[in-house]
């Protein structure tokens, strides 16, 4: 059942001979107005999507670029610290041979010799003397005599005695 709704669409969208250019327009409603009836802003259209994806595809290489080269120098500075290891390894390597070649006892007296040390005459015992030691002394400055408390007051009274000269040279 046809309704007289779908005879009127049809009517006017068409479908006969003037449908293909009818569907024509319809696509090109799609577009801007100023930019859809005029060829050559078709053609500018078209080069600015070409030159936008050159210049995005140059912004990929050149991104690409300053990642590999990124990568070169990094590879570079890793090769230098390896060959920097290695390196010091061998100098370790020397090192321990050089100080287990220090000790062993060739090594001794080679370097005593460098050094200008000479062994010592051989051990022998010393021969024995007497020891003259009061064992009975007392250790450390003499004491002085001690006097009387009553001669100390009168000393300390009249200034006699040491307190009494060094008031006196004082």
């Amino acid at each position: 059942m046809v309704t007289t709704r779908i005879q009127t669409t049809r009517r006017r969208i068409g479908t006969g001979r003037h449908a293909h250019s009818t569907r024509r327009r319809l696509a090109g409603w799609s577009q801007p107005a100023g930019l859809a009836g005029a060829p050559a802003a078709r053609r500018l259209s078209s080069f600015a999507r070409t030159y936008a994806a050159a210049g995005a595809l140059l912004v990929v290489a050149i991104g690409y670029l300053a990642v590999a080269s990124q990568a070169t120098q990094t590879s570079y500075e890793l090769d230098r610290l390896k060959d920097q290891n290695a390196q010091l390894l061998a100098e370790q390597d020397q090192l321990r041979y050089e100080d287990a070649r220090a000790h062993t006892s060739a090594g001794v007296a080679q370097a005593a010799a460098a050094a200008g040390l000479e062994h010592g005459t051989r051990a022998r015992y010393v021969t024995y003397q007497p020891v003259a030691l009061d064992l009975g002394a007392p250790v450390g400055p003499a004491r002085p005599p001690e006097a009387a408390p009553w001669q100390r007051v009168l000393a300390a009274l009249t200034g006699a005695g040491p307190a009494g000269e060094a008031r006196a040279a004082g």
